[in-house]
């Protein structure tokens, strides 16, 4: 035994030198260091869910966008009535929002997104509706910016580049697009034949049949002439402004004209 105890010793040492050092467990300080770095991490860089990201198709409050008026799709460069500056805008809603839009005499659009111009499904429905005989990628996006120009309007519906002047699919894509416009509403009326300026109207073609008065007088209503006239020509009705104060009655198939009078509209 005395012989083995001194070559004992210095195997026992060398064991134990060559055994591995116990690695932490879960739930010591190196641990916990380790997962409180890699939650501290998770908190810095939240994961969103799409409830609470706005998409690029929907505004902050998470109501969609128009598919034809994407923030920076389009420019519109409007112009003031009472020559105030003129104003750079990226999208249909800041249009409206404008503080002077009451005051805007028309606006230019322009079309800035990719090019070449893809319409989405949205504009490529206002194309159709415009332009039902087809148009080819030019002649669409200029049908598609006259649609968004219409969408503009606020200010003398029968003036220049006006609702009179707009062709009757242009004046439906517009009130198809932007029914939500301050305007929207009366876009309606002059796509459906409720709303109409001076000039000669087939009843029941151009406009509906129904109860019209001058909604809005033009700016020589003391003037105003208009007249109705029955499928041969015949003359059924005609006066001034004072005699449509209680409405006018146009039927199917007869001729309305008006001048100097302004803009009427369909009471029932």
């Amino acid at each position: 035994m005395r012989r083995l105890f001194p070559m004992v010793v210095p195997l026992v040492m060398l064991l134990v030198a060559c055994t591995p050092s116990a690695q932490p467990q879960p739930g010591t300080s190196t641990s916990s260091t380790t997962t409180g770095t890699a939650n501290s991490s998770a908190t810095a860089e939240p994961s969103h869910s799409p409830s609470t990201i706005p998409s690029s198709g929907t505004t902050d409050g998470g109501e969609p966008l128009g598919d034809g008026d994407e923030p920076g799709r389009y420019a519109y460069r409007c112009t003031s009535l009472d020559a105030s500056p003129e104003v750079q805008l990226s999208s249909l809603a800041e249009v409206w929002a404008a503080t002077n839009y009451t005051r805007m005499g028309s606006c230019e659009v322009t079309y800035t997104g990719p090019q070449p111009f893809e319409p989405t499904p949205r504009e490529t429905e206002a194309i159709s509706t415009a332009a039902p005989q087809g148009a080819g990628d030019d002649d669409g996006l200029a049908v598609m910016l006259d649609v968004l120009r219409l969408c503009t309007r606020i200010s003398d519906e029968s003036g220049p580049g006006g609702f009179e002047e707009a062709g009757r699919g242009t004046l439906l894509a517009a009130a198809s697009l932007c029914p939500d416009a301050p305007q929207g509403k009366i876009i309606a009326a002059w796509a459906e034949g409720t709303r109409m300026a001076d000039g000669s109207h087939l009843v029941g073609d151009s406009v509906q049949p129904g109860k019209y008065q001058v909604v809005r007088q033009g700016p020589s209503a003391a003037d105003c002439r208009w007249s109705l006239t029955g499928a041969g020509g015949a003359i059924a009705a005609e006066g001034g402004l004072p005699a449509v104060g209680e409405g006018l009655d146009l039927a199917a198939g007869q001729n309305f004209t008006s001048d100097k009078c302004g803009i009427w509209g369909k009471m029932y």
